[in-house]
């Protein structure tokens, strides 16, 4: 009877053993994964910048020398000097994170992983001239000056392109689209990432 409950503890020991030893080769295997998912910062960075945001639209522009305020003198000038100028034309912007002159940065504290990247910005802004619709409004004494036009294209491209840089929509829809492919990346291995853009203190990032 001896000889048996010996063989009978040797045996849990031995299964003891076994299933210590395969949870802790699982346990491993898991922390191998989660560090080579950490370390790989060129794969981490691909999803940043893959996560971007495009958006399409139309931007004007309009020049006048014409105050429209009702007074004999603006009615005057819209006879023989007005020059009223109206251009609008099809554009395509592309917002994302710009990690190509700036680190990325990922801290692990235990199951979180916390991610410092670049405010979401504007990377792209397109026109499409050859599509641009353009009004005018002259005064039988004006005299046309072509160049104004070259002029006023410039002036439509900086000031479309700088509403879109402020457009707190599309950078809040940027963000959380980044943030969002990198929590199911790190999630899978039962990781929680936080993202952290690292933004002036006049720029809001939402949360959400």
């Amino acid at each position: 009877m001896s000889r048996i409950l010996s063989l009978v503890i040797a045996l849990l020991i031995i299964l003891a053993l076994v299933y210590g030893g395969y949870h802790l080769g699982r346990r491993s295997g898991e922390n191998d994964m989660q560090a080579q998912l950490i370390e790989n910062y060129s794969f981490v960075r691909d999803i940043a910048e893959l996560a971007s945001l495009e958006v399409s639209g139309i931007s004007t522009f309009t020049a006048t020398n014409i105050a429209n305020d009702g007074s004999f003198t603006d009615a005057i000038k819209k006879m023989f000097t007005e020059k009223t100028v109206h251009l609008s034309v099809p554009y395509t912007a592309k917002y994302g994170v710009n990690l190509g002159d700036s680190s990325m940065r990922m801290i692990r504290r235990d199951s979180i992983v916390e991610i410092h990247l670049p405010a979401p910005q504007l990377l792209s802004y397109e026109v499409r001239l050859d599509r641009m619709d353009a009004t005018s409004k002259e005064g039988i004494l004006y005299s046309s000056k072509a160049d104004l036009y070259t002029v006023f294209q410039k002036r439509l491209y900086a000031e479309g392109r700088k509403r879109l840089e402020r457009n707190s929509v599309y950078l809040a829809q940027t963000a959380h689209g980044v943030r969002r492919l990198l929590e199911q990346y790190f999630r899978s291995v039962g990781l929680r990432a936080v993202c952290i853009f690292d933004v002036p203190m006049e720029v809001q990032i939402p949360k959400g």
